[in-house]
């Protein structure tokens, strides 16, 4: 079994390849960019600009649905809210931006089955990264796969034009170098694996590989299972566009027949003197009559309708509540029903990453020098209240039931220095009161 860093770096450069196509194949489907339907070798450049035309990014809309409902707003570390674990961790979560890293790397889990967080230093302090599947791996514990036994880094630097690694394992971190071999200036595109020289002696780092995975469920993409329906998707709208252009520009038959030649015994070139335009006016023989096909609007309207049942039948597959798909006037127990279904999906998609979320959180604060800390918890807002009116509404219910603090924290998502900062304002506005109300007592008397 592979061991240090330089045994691991062809492993894992392997599997990176390996898996190399089936992730740009599941970007392509949230970047816009999905295989052309009725492709082949021969498509003219015309053609492949008709093709594009007839592409929908379903898949993206199917993992920003979900995302949305994916929204870090703090960590808990232990019971004492103002602990210097806690402060330190509050410290770093703002500075890192993670309310925004941990779910690009979500996102990245939810189109391609698993995302990347890499925790760093800079100068004694911590730096959390999201990372793109496309050029980090890992070996992942089998019974703990967001803890990962090694993993591997890649990524081109086109001004030095040399190709870097990063491999982590078993408490070192080695980098590797090789020049670029093609002479174009682009990003990485060419494969991981190949022969690489290290740079330098390792460095040592402590506990685990700081390389932590975002698993998927089933470990697929969130459409990745759909792929032929987002592909039938796609051919049908071009079907109806190649249609609805057919009907444009109309075939016309000749009924009579035409000669082959003219008067002087030269060809006539039939195809140029009847070639259609606007305002073109044809001189036609003697008992030659002009015939335009059927009109096909009825074929295109099943057309439109078998494409909307494809949706319906995709939005169920995937939990994604139709109107994000298709807007459209949806009855409110329809509606209801499948925004039920997305939030259940969204709560099973956080109790699985927050064992990483919470470790790449552990790491950064021993990095800083923080041994003792205790439980952490990365908190996010609860996926049934993410916009304004459902914090509220649901905020509302729960007076009485829940104390304001609590409301605040589970319902409202406020940072624990927003509630800090609520209560002196509303000291201050219950001060301000009672010095009125006094006011008005003593002008009375």
């Amino acid at each position: 079994m592979a061991v240090t860093p330089a045994e691991w770096l062809p492993v894992l450069a392997k599997r990176l390849d390996d898996r190399r196509s089936r992730v740009d194949l599941l970007l392509s489907y949230v970047t816009g960019d999905a295989p052309l339907p009725e492709m082949n070798r021969a498509t003219r450049e015309a053609w492949q600009r008709f093709q594009r035309e007839a592409r929908t990014s379903f898949g993206l809309l199917v993992v920003e649905a979900l995302t949305d409902r994916f929204v870090p707003n703090g960590v808990r570390v232990g019971e004492d809210d103002e602990s210097p674990a806690t402060l330190a961790a509050r410290r770093i979560f703002r500075d890192n931006r993670l309310g925004v890293v941990f779910p690009d790397a979500a996102r990245d889990a939810f189109t391609c089955s698993v995302g990347y967080l890499i925790v760093g230093e800079d100068s004694g302090k911590a730096v959390i990264t999201a990372e793109s599947p496309q050029y980090v791996i890992t070996a992942p514990d089998p019974l703990r796969p967001w803890v990962s036994r090694a993993a591997l880094k890649v990524w081109r630097d086109l001004d030095l034009r040399f190709d870097l690694a990063f491999v982590w394992a078993n408490g070192e971190r080695q980098k590797f170098a090789r020049p670029i071999n093609d002479t174009q200036q682009r990003p990485w595109k060419n494969a991981a694996d190949g022969t690489w020289s290290a740079l330098g002696d390792p460095e040592r780092y402590e506990g685990n590989v700081p390389v932590f995975a975002l698993e998927n469920k089933g470990g697929v993409g969130e459409f990745e299972p759909h792929l032929d329906t987002l592909n039938s998707l796609n051919r049908s709208k071009l079907q109806r566009l190649t249609t609805v252009a057919m009907q444009a520009f109309k075939q016309r038959m000749l009924d009579g027949g035409l000669p082959d030649m003219d008067e002087q015994g030269n060809t006539i070139d039939w195809a140029r003197v009847f070639e259609p335009s606007p305002g073109a006016v044809w001189d036609l023989p003697e008992g030659v009559k002009v015939t335009e096909l059927a009109d096909g609007s009825a074929g295109i309207m099943a057309m439109l309708q078998a494409e909307v049942a494809d949706i319906r039948t995709f939005a169920g597959a995937t939990q994604t509540p139709l109107p994000m798909l298709m807007p459209d006037n949806e009855s409110a127990a329809g509606a209801q029903n499948q925004m039920a279904g997305l939030i259940s999906k969204a709560k099973d998609r956080i109790a699985r990453f927050k064992p990483a979320l919470a470790l790449a959180m552990v790491y950064a604060l021993r990095i800083e020098g923080l041994t003792e800390i205790g439980d952490v918890e990365v908190l996010t807002e609860e996926p049934e209240w993410v916009t304004l009116s459902e914090k509220y509404a649901a905020g509302a219910q729960a007076v009485g039931l829940l104390a304001i603090r609590t409301i605040q924290r589970q319902v409202l998502g406020m940072s624990q220095a927003a509630i800090a900062e609520d209560e002196v304002n509303r000291a201050a506005e219950q001060l301000s009161a009672f010095a009125l109300t006094g006011g008005a007592d003593a002008d009375e008397q």
